[in-house]
């Protein structure tokens, strides 16, 4: 009954916040199940934020979690605006009851703002301390929408080691979304916070290489089923081969016989036990596909003919299957026992690896050995970018998230100094300045589509192009939009999402033949895997249709317009617009006739 009587007050205290945007409310959440409501004073910096300190004495280990309510994000269910998620989820306030929050996927923040569009001005939100402890949350309960940062203290599992810290921004009445991006890009960049590709290809060949062309992942050179379990020498599955050295060889020279001139390739598959079969071990190089002789044959064929090539390696999950397996490097939970991966995979269960351990023990070793296979592409490392740090709380080499994402800093460091570049899965942007590409920014599209692509019975896709609520959906999320792209085109390679990938492909063509254009509406180049000659082709048309376009690579995205229900406006900072039309009939746009299913890039002359 008290537990109940605590929501009741809460609620009711939530509902009645005061309007004074000078004030915070901090709604605090204790372990016990008692709950205490504080407001805070906001103090103005001299660039016009208002921020929040939560200090971190402040933050104690009885707290279960403390959400962070502003008054100026918070709205009436019918309100004009829409809140903002950091990937660009977009939300209009129109549903009376429902939940988004970050915390579903690993708590991961692409990139650490909210905002919230009303009649009195869009704000923004930045989370500066403990960003890797918060998640960022909507929910619309009786009427009402609310946005917070919620600081999840119980699973900080460690004193708070910082200041939390949120700085509020009002970007006035007449900003949109694209502000937002373009505020937090700018800011950043106006700090020395970030750094973009055209200065990055000053120090790193690869990256200058990589501009006008992208990654096609030969993938996967060997594996094994995939079987839950821990594995044994007697259990482990037989590992099957799907590509060897010299069929790769066979596909490169198919690559430059169609006319691509320049690739970059990942080869994924290629270590001992194949794709993800015994990591954290590397070596030897699969013999079933050719062993170490073969690997360093296939990477001078790619050389010869003008392409870059790299490996893709794994560091945060670890297999008993692995010959270097050992329960020092494997991260601990509080209670001491081994922390687990979120499932199997072709090693069996999987188990999280203490970054920190890890770097002392044995990863700038197994990095060198990668290093003299003669490879000159940008090194790949599996997952990094794609789930936020996790903390280890092994009493010999205790690291919390920050120290994690630091562990994770020093290895990427390393990949650019010894391996012609760092790149990884997706976009949290904790590594922003150590990246050269990532595979895609999220699945976030795809999750919030409810689109599965090992489903057999597949629907048109493109009934949701351009992308909209899917029909008969209880998410909050009207529209995704690129956010990210607004605030990190142009400072790492990139493609949109998981169902992006692959775009021309036989299999993706049969349910969409919109899908490329998502690609150009999100500033995104093309990436492919691949293990046959069968789809060279694809790619290689790909490659024609991507080389207009690669120009904008390192120029800023700075715009993203809704012109109409089918019609796209999308801006860069030299002055290029492309129009995207995803109608069934002709669009006119300045005089420029704009065919169904199709785009117009006006270069800057042009407008």
């Amino acid at each position: 009954m008290k537990n109940i009587y605590s929501f009741i007050v809460l609620f009711i205290c939530c509902a009645c916040f005061s309007v004074n945007a000078q004030n915070v409310q901090l709604i605090i959440k204790n372990i016990d199940g008692s709950s205490e409501i504080k407001d805070v004073v906001l103090a103005k910096q001299s660039d016009g934020a208002m921020r929040l300190v939560i200090p971190a004495k402040d933050i104690t280990k009885g707290v279960k979690y403390i959400d962070i309510q502003h008054p100026n994000f918070i709205a009436n269910v019918g309100d004009n605006g829409y809140w903002l998620g950091n990937r660009g989820q977009l939300g209009y306030f129109k549903y009376n009851k429902g939940i988004w929050t970050t915390n579903i996927y690993n708590n991961y923040h692409l990139i650490p703002i909210q905002a919230f569009k009303t009649d009195k001005g869009m704000f923004l939100a930045w989370i500066k301390g403990l960003r890797f402890e918060a998640e960022s949350r909507v929910v619309s309960r009786e009427n009402r929408y609310y946005m917070t940062f919620r600081i999840r203290v119980e699973e900080m599992g460690f004193d708070a080691y910082e200041d939390a810290v949120i700085d509020y921004y009002n970007l006035g009445k007449n900003a949109q979304y694209s502000e937002v991006g373009r505020f937090f890009r700018n800011k950043r960049l106006s700090m020395g916070e970030i750094i973009p590709l055209t200065e990055k290809m000053k120090k790193l060949p690869n990256v200058k290489y990589q501009a006008d062309t992208f990654v096609t992942r030969l993938h996967v050179f060997a594996s094994k089923p995939r079987v839950p379990g821990d594995q044994t020498p007697e259990t482990e599955p037989d590992v099957k081969v799907f590509m060897t050295t010299k069929q790769a060889e066979d596909i490169m020279q198919a690559f430059k016989n169609a006319g691509i001139d320049k690739m970059e390739f990942c080869c994924a598959g290629w270590t001992t036990g194949g794709y993800d079969g015994r990591f954290p071990s590397l070596f030897p190089v699969e013999e079933l596909i050719g062993g170490e002789a073969g690997f360093k044959k296939m990477i001078e064929k790619a050389k010869s003919l003008g392409y870059t090539i790299a490996c893709h390696t794994a560091n945060t999950g670890a297999y008993k299957i692995s010959p270097m397996w050992s329960e020092d490097y494997i991260c601990k939970k509080p209670n001491g026992s081994l922390l687990r991966g979120e499932t199997y995979w072709a090693g069996g269960n999987t188990y999280r690896v203490c970054l920190e351990r890890a770097w002392q023990l044995f990863v700038p070793k197994e990095l060198k050995q990668v290093k003299d296979l003669g490879v000159n592409g940008s090194h790949y490392i599996d997952v990094f970018t794609a789930i936020s740090p996790y903390p280890c709380f092994d009493k010999n080499h205790a690291t919390n998230r920050k120290q994690s994402a630091e562990a994770q800093r020093k290895i990427a460091q390393f990949c650019i100094d010894n391996l012609h570049g760092f790149s990884s899965e997706c976009g949290e942007d904790h590594l922003i300045n150590e990246l050269t590409y990532i595979n895609y920014v999220s699945a976030d599209i795809k999750r919030w589509q409810g689109y599965n692509f090992i489903d057999k019975k597949l629907k048109n896709f493109d009934t949701i192009l351009p992308l909209k609520r899917p029909k008969n959906s209880k998410t909050l999320i009207d529209n995704i939009v690129p956010l990210w792209e607004i605030v990190y085109h142009g400072f790492v390679y990139h493609n949109a999402d998981r169902i992006t990938q692959r775009h021309t492909t036989a299999w993706n063509k049969r349910i969409s033949k919109k899908l490329p254009l998502v690609l150009v509406e999100f500033g995104a180049r093309p990436i492919f895997y691949t293990n046959s000659l069968k789809n060279v082709n694809q790619i290689a048309k790909a490659y024609r249709e991507y080389k207009p376009l690669a120009y904008l690579s390192t120029v800023f995205m700075d715009f993203h317009k809704i012109i109409n229900e089918n019609v796209r406006l999308i801006g860069y900072a030299d002055g290029s617009r492309i129009v995207i039309n995803y109608g069934n009939q002709p669009f006119y746009f300045e005089g420029v006739d704009i065919p169904p299913i199709s785009y117009k890039l006006l270069r800057a002359s042009a407008k």
